[in-house]
């Protein structure tokens, strides 16, 4: 029955643990529910690419100013101004231009347009960078020279000394050149040059051009300003560098390009400010978006990608429930194992670019449609791009170009993750406490039926309590039925049994008398030798009936018995004493040897009953043992309970038959003992009589293993 309920409950546990696929299909679920919300997204960023194309369609004028009509770009010579976010002090100082390095341009040897001397041991370069801000242009060249040559204040030109040539196209399309001469380290305006080969004297200056010139350790630095309103769509620099202030020879030119002719100058795109205004309208859809013209140059850009999360306005959240808020607290650190969460803190690789040099832009700007997933460059966070070209009739001039992270989707993903696996955790939670209440049931149950089963039995094999069926209709109520059934059968069966033995010993006492007295009349009638011969054997076989007779009813004599047994306060040393001095005189063959305390051991019993007990162990203990060996009969007192150990030499008990010797019917014995007769009721009997007087019996094969031994157990008086 034990194992029943094990098997039960192992079924209920297993039960209980098919329930831990729910979470596997949620979260199968929630994956799908990923992969149609990117589909969802691209979609969405889509039309947003084509929304502002929309925008940008047929109007020329937009990239044309841009100088978008170029076919190809010269690194160095077309210049890139980039938008400021912050304010630039004029000052000399380059801490307040941001990008550094990798904004600026590097111009040196390979940008020489004029040298005087090739081996010269001060070899002039810069590095260039322009910017955007507040309707201004802004420009610094970092110059390497080793020995810079001012301007004398009073010389009356202003070309021979180190100075810098700004050549720009006019918002008319003309040719406007400005010099940059200055006798000393300061604030300095440019002076409007005059045409090609006429003299550079007293030239008008052009307050609107400013600047700082400042020495520093390796040469100079020049920065300065120029409204926007000034500039068209070319622009260049040129260093011209003078050596030897006593020649006052300029020994060579390094430029951005040829600043003497217009068509040689290089094209400067500045971020449109109407493209500018159109994606300003567009900042509502959180999108990074950049409008490229065709050479991939960036013309507008609006948007933070860091914030460009693609996710939807987030509308107002049911409250939560205690169960909830207390539920996805204690599971946080689980989900921060399995869950990815979004980082808006990611690296954006093409902040501040110039150009967006990729293949599904170049595929764009062939007139398809474009979209395609990147990862960001410290891998934090997965940015979608998406492309629409911007067509000037059959021409491609543009692309708008959008980019969201999927942060939005994470943070979507993880909320529903979080709520659904909530709900499941929940639902397992009460499913298994529902199949927990319903098992513990039905154990309850069939720990019911077990006790019942275990208790409607006593240790002699009788039905000691009745077996209550129950009314239940379900299948362990049938059981528990067919349990009172059997129970009541067997108690039937039992007492059919018990009254068996004093019927058979009733019923064949009187055919035994008849054929005992028939042989003792024929013995006496002249018989020959073989008659007498035969009628011995019979009368031989008429004594061991007899005796098979007076054993079967002697348990239910001594169990009647005992029912009207008077108990009294026996000394168990006196009685112990005078039954081995009556063994010794019975039984000369064999010795006896006593051992017993010197306290005196009192027990509350029937003496004739626990004589009889005794005698029944004793009478074993002869059968089992040889005339060589004494038995060994030992009394001692251990906690509350006087112990009678009886111990002989001989066979060892069988292995697993220690507890079934106290059983009715079994016997264990030797070939020699065969022809007598022994129908195993003899240590039945004495357990009979132990347990009636609240003790026990104990047997065992001794320690050294040389035979067997029996203890017997009896609570001592007035414990």
């Amino acid at each position: 029955m034990k194992k029943l309920i094990l098997g039960l409950r192992t079924k209920i546990i297993l039960l209980s643990s098919s329930l831990l696929i729910l979470p596997w299909f949620g979260y199968q679920y929630l994956q799908e529910m990923e992969n149609f919300l990117r589909q969802g997204q691209e979609q969405t960023l889509i039309g947003t690419t084509q929304a502002v194309a929309t925008a940008l369609h047929e109007r020329p004028e937009l990239f044309n100013a841009q100088a978008s009509f170029v076919n190809e770009l010269d690194a160095g010579k077309d210049l890139y101004a980039y938008q400021l976010e912050q304010a630039i002090n004029i000052d000399g100082l380059l801490n307040d231009w941001q990008g550094g390095q990798q904004q600026s341009l590097f111009y040196g040897q390979k940008q020489v347009r004029f040298q005087t001397d090739k081996n010269t041991k001060n070899p002039i370069s810069f590095t260039h960078q322009l910017g955007k801000r507040n309707g201004y242009l802004y420009a610094y060249l970092q110059v390497i020279d080793k020995k810079p040559v001012f301007r004398d204040i009073h010389a009356p030109r202003l070309d021979q000394n180190d100075h810098l040539i700004i050549a720009l196209s006019s918002p008319q399309g003309l040719l406007q050149r400005y010099i940059v001469s200055v006798y000393k380290s300061g604030w300095f305006n440019a002076y409007l040059m005059p045409g090609l080969g006429a003299d550079i004297k007293q030239l008008p200056r052009e307050k609107r051009i400013q600047g700082f010139w400042k020495l520093s350790a390796s040469g100079y630095t020049i920065e300065l300003r120029l409204p926007l309103d000034m500039l068209g769509n070319k622009l260049g620099f040129a260093l011209h560098n003078v050596s030897n202030p006593n020649t006052h020879r300029v020994d060579n030119i390094i430029s951005t390009s040829n600043t003497d002719d217009l068509a040689e100058l290089g094209t400067v795109l500045v971020p449109s400010p109407e493209i500018k205004r159109i994606l300003k309208g567009m900042s509502h859809t959180k999108s990074k978006i950049w409008v490229v013209d065709r050479h991939q140059r960036v013309i507008a850009e609006s948007g933070d990608i860091l914030q460009a999360d693609g996710a939807w306005a987030s509308l107002q959240a049911p409250p939560e429930s205690q169960w909830s808020r207390w539920l996805s607290k204690l599971l946080t650190p689980l989900y921060a194992l399995i869950l990815s969460p979004p980082d808006g803190a990611f690296i954006d690789d093409l902040k501040d670019a110039t150009r967006l040099n990729s293949q599904f832009i170049e595929q764009a700007l062939t007139g398809q449609l474009q979209s395609s997933w990147r990862v960001s460059k410290d891998k934090k966070a997965m940015i979608l791009s998406a492309a629409y070209p911007v067509l000037v009739g059959n021409q491609v001039m543009g692309v708008v170009v959008a980019e969201e992270t999927t942060n939005g989707i994470l943070a979507l993903r993880n909320k529903a993750f979080e709520k659904l696996f909530n709900m499941l955790i929940s639902i397992i939670f009460i499913g298994v406490l529902v199949l927990f209440i319903f098992a513990s049931n039905i154990a309850r149950r069939i720990r019911t039926l077990r006790n019942q089963a275990d208790n409607a039995i006593d240790s002699q094999g009788r039905i000691s309590t009745p077996f209550s069926a129950s009314c239940s209709t379900d299948e362990i109520g049938d059981l528990s039925r067919g349990l009172a059934e059997m129970v009541n059968r067997l108690g039937q069966y039992h007492h059919y049994l018990e009254q068996l033995a004093p019927r058979l010993s009733h019923e064949l006492h009187t055919p035994v008398a008849i054929v005992r007295s028939s042989l003792e009349n024929l013995a006496l009638l002249p018989q020959n030798e073989d008659n007498k011969k035969y009628i011995k054997r019979s009368q031989q076989g008429i004594k061991r009936l007899n005796r098979i007779l007076t054993s079967m009813s002697e348990a239910t004599r001594i169990e009647q018995s005992l029912q009207h047994a008077e108990q009294q306060q026996v000394i168990f040393n006196d009685l112990v004493n005078g039954c081995v001095q009556g063994y010794q005189m019975t039984y000369p063959a064999f010795q006896f040897q006593l051992s017993q305390p010197q306290q005196t051991l009192q027990i509350v019993a029937d003496p004739d009953f626990i004589v009889q007990l005794f005698d029944k162990l004793i009478t074993n203990a002869m059968e089992f043992s040889d005339t060589e060996n004494a038995i060994e009969i030992t009394l001692k007192k251990e906690g509350g309970f006087a112990c009678l150990l009886v111990s002989n030499r001989g066979p060892l008990l069988p292995d697993n038959m220690t507890d079934q010797l106290l059983n009715s019917m079994v016997s264990v014995r030797t070939k020699k003992s065969q022809d007598k007769t022994h129908l195993g009721l003899g240590l039945f009997i004495v357990k009979m009589i132990a347990e009636f007087h609240r003790g026990e019996i104990i047997i065992k094969n001794r320690a050294d293993g040389l035979g067997v031994e029996v203890l017997l157990r009896l609570p001592v008086a007035g414990s």
